[in-house]
């Protein structure tokens, strides 16, 4: 008997690209079920990313929607819909998708499951029995401040595990979003697993990989493909899993039935994204070399909004300048898309200086950035509020020459509270943000601070005033 398993992951809210791929996975579903093959379909999580759009207009509700139109049995959360959706939204998620949504590593903060959840289920497909749990990365501080306590995933790995076979599972799969990394660990040292079906490192397999005897794979990102899995099961064991990728043609329809669901949210998001935000006087450049005033104006909102002693940001946060006139939220979801959070980090005068240093090089702020939740181009000059940098000029380069802040120079061994965000903290771009200690979460994305705070008054002419100094030779002493 031949069962066959129909998995997608990490399609952060490719909209058309799902559509697509929902046209194919529905047309490859119904052959095999024309032929007598029982099927499976599952999303591997971060099926939304709120740098769509439509998916901040709907906070994921479209993306859900579309995902109960294609038809899933299950679905396990992504970091993306567990660290950028609301907490009190999940709930119309898991309802909304109409699957099974595993959160078997996923505890509210007193320690009881989530209502909406499940820890393990086992489908019945022509009388074998399909055991099937859902792991997600433990990232301990986010889910702090969310109220949310992840469990070790390799420890209720063991526990479903163990559950599923006293439930006379015959097979067991788990869902992974923990990465290929992770999943070998998970392979080898859990045994029992018969298949992980994987995500969020969006790695393209040719092929399944074993551990042991636990196949591996997953498909690539983006619905640019997904995961055809069959497991061979001949009465009383597994004999053989296999897995393929299937690329979705770009050029192909897209699903009826989703895209009916994307044409019913059209008119709301319309009008979610058409408000007005705020009334903008002049141009708000953005440039990646240089501070500007956009990205100082949202260093700044950081720094209002945050208890700390400074506020750093990437310009790269920041994706376009804004235009004279009425700016509506679109405008400047599209301006600030990155759904980072802010963070407050301990660092020492020092190794506050020594990121500056490095940021202001070219080699660093026109390096373009890759994965940590990042969703623009360029890294970008880094901006600072709180204080001012002195610059001098050594040939072709510049450097720090000091920090002024509160009227002195920053103490080089003196411990700091800095305003940031997680993408300068968990990239290993900037060596001395990696090294911050106590870090602190905070609940609004930085965006949505700056959706908050960027109509207050005075908040351009502040913007305007230039952070970074460049001294002539009879300053320098």
């Amino acid at each position: 008997m031949r069962i066959h398993l129909l998995h997608m992951n990490d399609v952060h809210s490719r909209l058309e690209s799902y559509m697509r791929l929902g046209r194919q996975l529905r047309a490859l579903r119904s052959r095999l079920h024309e032929q007598g093959e029982p099927v499976l379909t599952f999303d591997i999580g971060d099926v939304l990313d709120r740098v769509r759009p439509e998916t901040e207009a709907t906070m994921g509700f479209l993306n859900a929607d579309m995902m109960a139109a294609l038809g899933v049995n299950g679905w396990v959360f992504g970091n993306n819909e567990g660290l950028t959706i609301p907490v009190q939204d999940w709930e119309g998620l898991a309802a909304r998708s109409n699957a099974w949504v595993f959160g078997t590593n996923l505890r509210q903060a007193n320690g009881e499951p989530f209502p909406f959840f499940i820890d393990t289920h086992v489908y019945d497909v022509n009388g074998v029995r399909i055991g099937t749990f859902g792991l997600t990365p433990k990232y301990d501080l986010p889910y702090e401040m969310l109220q949310v306590r992840p469990l070790d995933p390799f420890a209720c790995a063991r526990t479903a595990v163990a559950s599923l076979r006293s439930a006379g599972a015959n097979i067991i799969v788990c869902l992974s979003h923990l990465g290929l990394r992770d999943d070998r660990r998970l392979a080898a040292t859990v045994p029992g697993i018969d298949a992980i079906l994987g995500g969020h490192s969006h790695e393209s397999m040719p092929k399944a990989e074993y551990v042991e005897k636990t196949a591996i794979f997953q498909p690539g990102k983006h619905a640019s493909a997904f995961g055809h899995t069959v497991i061979e099961w001949d009465g009383e064991r597994v004999q053989q899993v296999t897995s393929t990728p299937v690329p979705v043609l770009h050029d192909s329809l897209f699903d009826t039935a989703m895209e009916e669901v994307y044409r019913r949210y059209e008119d709301r998001v319309k009008g979610i994204l058409g408000r007005t935000v705020a009334s903008i006087p002049e141009r708000l450049p953005i440039v990646y070399e240089d501070e500007s005033v956009f990205a100082n104006l949202l260093v700044d909102v950081l720094f209002d909004e945050c208890q700390g002693d400074l506020a750093v940001m990437m310009t790269g946060a920041l994706n376009a300048s804004l235009l004279p006139g009425n700016l509506t939220l679109e405008a400047l979801l599209a301006a600030c898309p990155t759904p980072t959070r802010p963070i407050i980090v301990s660092m020492t005068g020092r190794e506050l200086q020594d990121a500056i240093e490095q940021g202001i090089q070219p080699e660093t702020y026109g390096r373009l950035g890759i994965g940590f939740g990042f969703r623009g181009g360029k890294i970008g000059y880094l901006v600072i509020a709180g204080a001012v940098v002195e610059l001098v000029d050594d040939g072709d380069r510049q450097h720090v020459r000091r920090i002024v802040h509160q009227g002195g120079e920053l103490e080089p061994d003196r411990t700091y509270r800095i305003i940031t965000c997680e993408y300068l903290w968990l990239s290993p771009v900037f060596g001395p943000f990696r090294s911050a200690r106590e870090i602190t979460y905070q609940p609004p994305l930085v965006r949505e601070v700056l959706i908050a705070r960027i109509a207050e008054e005075g908040r351009i002419e502040r913007a305007k005033m230039r952070r970074y100094v460049r001294v002539s030779a009879d300053e320098r002493g």
